[in-house]
């Protein structure tokens, strides 16, 4: 969030520290009580059935091996005073933390309870993550009508969410990697989430929602960067406490107007961790069954833009300068992203007369889009101009070959599914990567 680039929410363990040093217990887990004392683990949890599924079960990765793990104890708090039906929803929690052992713990009408202590793990891996999924949509004491996935971490776009620091290197999970953990656990539960969201920064791009695509139903996130309070959880749990039986979309939809609620109100109506006035915050639902037609409506658009015609290099560079996202993240701004509506909508009325197949194909792009975006909220300074989703459009080759922050990542060389379906890595290296394609 905000100078971290990041999203932030919420984990557990996070009165473990103090826990762990009054009981000498700093090298090993231990499952927390309510009161953040150390409770014992119950052993026949495992065994225990229920009557009936529950409505929800929320699995909440927290990826806290770097600089968010300090914001843990906070959420801690949120998530317990917040979730008070734990008869129709339940959490499942890993957390990573920068000094402290990996765990996996519950929270339902039992109460919090450790699951598993799993010592020092990557949270970049990710096998470590399908493994959590796999784990939270099998546990027959968790079983649901309906799973939610929420990751929490650092999020730089297509290049990746959530750096381990504790790992040599500071290894990013690649959005390949991303895809490949939710395949692997699709197959190992036979299920598909409902609701994934990446609370997280500059995630709600192509190439991310099209990595997404048949994995889950809808996706949440961020064009921009997530402040620091990332979702509005406490509106989250209360109203899922308050409704179970909500559907996935009502869900969804509800999430973004929580979100909106949460940044819109006046300072110190919430308890925020930063006391600002949120002047740029976005979030919005996509639909992920419609993205296949978003891919092709970009691959039709490349097959006509190549090979490359001259006269389009200006306004083409001038749609994305003028869509860039990065210009309203009121952070390090690492993402050179353009809104898809935005920029296409723009190009479309523009070349209507002298190209106007180029045009037609733009309108497209945009109608495709429309399609994928259900809901949209956009703070009012980014005067309306964030409409949901954003694409990759670097403006130079040092971009296009990103080295940032350890990552030493070529856009075309990452195994996304976007750029082997769509060709947009040739539009871009065509159109958008050297000077004299801008004229100097």
């Amino acid at each position: 969030m905000i100078a971290r680039g990041i999203a932030l929410a919420i984990a557990f363990c996070g009165l473990f520290s103090s826990a762990f040093m009054a009981s000498g217990l700093s090298a090993q887990c231990g499952s927390i009580s309510e009161n953040g004392s150390l409770a014992s683990v119950s052993d026949d949890l495992a065994a225990q059935e229920r009557d009936s599924e529950r409505s929800w079960t929320i699995g909440m990765y927290w990826a806290a091996d770097n600089n968010i793990d300090s914001m843990t104890d906070t959420f801690l708090d949120i998530w317990l005073d917040n979730l008070w039906n734990r008869d129709d929803v339940s959490l499942a929690i890993f957390i990573d933390r920068l000094e402290l052992p990996a765990n996996i713990s519950t929270v339902t009408e039992e109460g919090w309870i450790e699951r598993e202590c799993m010592g020092d793990v990557n949270s970049s891996d990710p096998e470590t993550l399908s493994d959590f999924i796999e784990f939270f949509m099998t546990e027959q004491y968790l079983e649901a009508e309906n799973y939610m996935l929420i990751i929490q971490d650092h999020g730089l776009g297509y290049l990746g969410i959530c750096v381990d620091e504790g790992e040599e290197g500071r290894p990013w999970m690649s959005i390949d990697g991303l895809g490949k953990a939710l395949d692997a656990a699709m197959v190992a539960t036979g299920k598909k989430l409902d609701i994934i969201d990446l609370d997280a920064c500059t995630l709600a791009t192509v190439e991310v929602a099209y990595e997404l695509r048949n994995k889950a139903s809808y996706y949440v996130a961020s064009e921009i960067a997530v402040p620091f309070d990332g979702l509005n959880y406490i509106a989250l749990l209360d109203g899922l406490s308050e409704n179970p039986d909500i559907l996935p979309l009502d869900l969804a939809c509800k999430m973004v107007d929580d979100y909106e609620e949460w940044y819109s109100a006046p300072l110190g109506t919430y308890p925020t961790l930063y006391p600002y006035m949120q002047d740029f915050a976005t979030l919005s639902v996509m639909d992920l069954s419609r993205m296949e037609g978003l891919g092709t409506a970009f691959a039709a658009l490349s097959d006509e833009l190549l090979p490359k015609d001259g006269t389009l290099i200006t306004p083409l560079n001038t749609a994305a300068q003028e869509h860039f996202v990065a210009m309203w993240m009121n952070n390090m701004g690492c993402g050179f992203n353009s809104d898809i509506r935005g920029m296409f909508g723009q190009l479309a009325e523009e070349l209507a007369d002298s190209h106007p197949v180029v045009a037609g194909l733009c309108d497209e792009i945009v109608d495709a889009a429309n399609d994928v975006i259900v809901k949209n909220w956009e703070s009012w300074r980014t005067r309306d101009r964030l409409s949901g989703l954003a694409v990759f459009v670097p403006p130079s080759i040092g971009i296009y070959d990103v080295n940032w922050d350890s990552l030493y990542r070529v856009y075309d060389k990452l195994e996304l599914d976007f750029v082997a379906d769509s060709g947009w890595n040739e539009v871009l290296l065509k159109y958008f990567c050297t000077m004299r394609q801008h004229g100097v």
